[in-house]
């Protein structure tokens, strides 16, 4: 139960940092191998939330697995 509660929190935090996106990199300014590599530090800080938001979601539902399989008797 704590996985999935956790995992919603994250989720709605990350589609908040990506909501806000412009506006935090206007405040915190660029970062260079982002604006060289991935065009836009925007772009790199919402790539960056999506992969995070797949994990969490794979995590919730329980296809990750956190912890080792052997010490689940």
């Amino acid at each position: 139960m704590w996985h999935f509660l956790i995992g919603l929190l994250i989720v709605a935090l990350w589609i908040a940092v990506i909501y806000f996106s412009p506006k935090a990199v206007g405040f915190l300014g660029r970062i260079e191998w982002a604006e060289k590599n991935v065009w836009w530090t925007r772009n790199a800080v919402v790539l960056f939330g999506f992969v995070v938001i797949v994990l969490w979601i794979l995590f919730m539902f329980g296809v990750l697995q956190s912890g080792s399989p052997v010490a689940q008797w």
